[in-house]
């Protein structure tokens, strides 16, 4: 490994750690509030809705992580160029390779960081199933950030 992909590597491991540090952080803070119904999200004081927004941008920001970092620097270790390859075709190597435990659960995790993103204010049940959901799903994000982390320290290694 040169010097560049081993820097690589490197930064993309604490990335992960410190966003997956955050979002544990979150989850603790908010655990007390959910499941959110959508009258609470319209009852919400603005320390509240400072908390919530600091969960959903790490919430995405730790899946756009994984999907760009680490993916990143699993392929380069790997010797796999991923140049020309859709995100779903780069989950499923993910998987192929042992970087990810589940390619269709990260594809779902994709998807509610994609509906989180969205604010509907005049659909506050939408807006709070899908911070339900994202809430549900922080276990199998900070499992699939912690399995790739695994795999590139274990090849980082060999």
């Amino acid at each position: 490994m040169t010097p560049e992909e081993a820097a690589l590597v490197d930064q993309a491991l604490r990335a992960a750690e410190g966003c997956a540090r955050r979002l544990r952080r979150s989850q603790r803070t908010l655990a007390s509030r959910f499941p959110l119904a959508a009258r609470a999200i319209e009852e919400t004081s603005p320390e509240a809705e400072d908390e919530l927004d600091a969960f959903m941008k790490r919430f995405e920001q730790l899946v756009s992580i994984v999907q760009e970092e680490l993916f990143k620097a699993v392929a380069l270790l790997g010797g796999e160029d991923i140049r020309s390859l859709a995100r779903r075709e780069v989950t499923e190597l993910m998987e192929r390779l042992g970087a990810l435990p589940s390619a269709a659960r990260f594809r779902t995790l994709v998807a509610i960081r994609n509906r989180i993103a969205h604010v509907y204010p005049d659909r506050l049940d939408r807006q709070a199933s899908n911070l339900n959901e994202a809430f549900d799903g922080i276990g199998d994000l900070l499992a699939a950030c912690e399995h790739a982390c695994r795999y590139l320290q274990e090849r980082q290694r060999a």
